[in-house]
């Protein structure tokens, strides 16, 4: 058996004796997609069910699995990486060759030395160290990832949230041990897919823009966009895993945006048992604006205040291509909790955001601007911030305004100046 494969099995035995599951040849499908989850909790890094089954020999795989591929497994059993595993693992075999007795022929000049049992000793610990040289030189030398022919494309199936959007993919020319398909920056949106299929597809809870990534081992090979849109005002109540829902027609009161009584009573949600946080949506490809020239105003205001959501935080978000942009509101006793997004993160802590506590039982007006790569914000038209605007979120693609229990929102416009 030569020395990788030695190393990996160790690491591999580590492996099941640290998850208590038995000997790997007896897992089924179920213990692999457990385990990648383990893996991914720890190192956060995904390795497929199918990379772990060429692991334990339950798929045939002739070829050998890539530096990537063991770090992760060294880590996840308590190594920095592979390098430090084999390291620790090695053990130089031992060489004690018998000193040559066969006399010499008197013709000849004599060296002794060189024939001697410690001269034989000191030969093969200097090959067994260029072994392990050249074996560590080997081990770290990183995997060339290569492919042709990809292609990743989708398409949602609705124009509203929950939202299947069906990716079509193709990784089948390529020598990664794992392929996977991530929703957007998120990496615990990751899911691992299987490299000789084409399809895959993966349900969008939220409304926003998404850049979706395809991954071959760690590195992204293609990206596109991916809208999904509110149609109109849309509620969320933001229960996990997944939300409840209310479209427009359900939350539009006279002109008003909010939740009723009524509804919360129907969906059984008690807020102030729960700790829940609703959310409103206005998600639209024609209602887009740039980031360095727009106006927002907003007139709403946070009805709830019972027991643990006392605060009333609310949180004006605006969603861009590349990042967003958070207005904070609150009661006056807990603006210290607060955080403002703008180009930059403001916390409430290092940073006096006392402007942005307000009195909940009359309606807040908020103003932002974006102007001459300055952001002005104004709550209750006083000036609450203003600073430089210096790098770009991208296009602002929509709103999503938060609400610590529930509230409503009376007025809104986001235009381009």
């Amino acid at each position: 058996m030569d020395r990788e494969k030695e190393h990996i099995e160790k690491c591999l035995l580590q492996i099941e004796a640290k998850v208590g599951w038995g000997p790997g040849i007896k897992w089924q499908n179920q213990d692999f997609e457990e385990l990648s989850k383990q893996i991914f909790l720890e190192t956060k890094v995904s390795l497929s069910v199918s990379t772990l089954k060429r692991l334990w020999g339950k798929i045939r795989y002739d070829g050998s699995p890539n530096i990537a591929t063991l770090n992760t497994l060294a880590q996840f059993v308590g190594y920095e990486n592979w390098r430090a595993f084999t390291a620790n693992g090695f053990t130089p075999p031992s060489s004690s060759p018998a000193a040559d007795s066969s006399p010499a022929p008197n013709n000849k000049v004599q060296f002794p030395f060189l024939r001697s049992g410690a001269f034989k000793s000191i030969v093969a610990i200097v090959a067994v160290g260029i072994l392990a040289f050249l074996f560590w030189q080997n081990q770290t030398r990183p995997k060339q990832l290569e492919y042709e022919h990809i292609v990743f494309n989708s398409q949602p199936v609705t124009n509203t949230v929950p939202n299947t959007v069906i990716f079509n993919y193709n990784a089948k020319d390529s020598n990664a041990d794992s392929v996977f398909i991530q929703q957007s920056w998120d990496p615990m949106r990751r899911f691992p897919v299987d490299k000789n299929l084409e399809t895959y597809s993966s349900t969008y809870y939220l409304p926003g823009y998404y850049r979706a990534k395809l991954i071959l081992d760690t590195a992204v090979v293609a990206e596109h966009d991916i809208f999904i849109e509110s149609n109109g005002w849309l509620a969320t109540v933001d229960r996990q895993p997944i939300p409840v829902y209310a479209d427009e027609e359900k939350i539009l009161h006279n002109g008003i945006v909010r939740v009723s009584d009524e509804f919360l009573a129907a969906e059984k949600i008690d807020l102030e048992k729960e700790q829940l946080w609703t959310s409103f949506y206005r998600v639209a490809k024609n209602e887009v604006v740039p980031d360095d020239s727009f106006e927002l105003q907003a007139t709403l205001k946070n009805t709830f205040g019972k027991g643990p959501l006392v605060c009333q935080q609310t949180y004006i978000v605006l969603m861009g291509t590349m990042g967003a942009i958070a207005i904070p509101l609150s009661i006056k006793g807990c603006v210290g909790e607060l955080n403002l997004q703008t180009d930059e993160p403001h916390d409430g802590k290092t940073t006096d955001l006392s402007a942005f506590g307000v009195d909940f039982s009359d309606w807040v007006t908020v103003k932002c601007q974006s102007k001459d790569k300055k952001m002005s914000i104004w709550v209750n038209d006083g000036l609450a911030f203003e600073d430089d605007y210096q790098k770009s979120i991208g296009g602002i693609m929509g709103t999503r305004i938060v609400f610590m229990g529930t509230g409503e929102i009376k007025a809104f416009e986001l235009k381009k100046l």
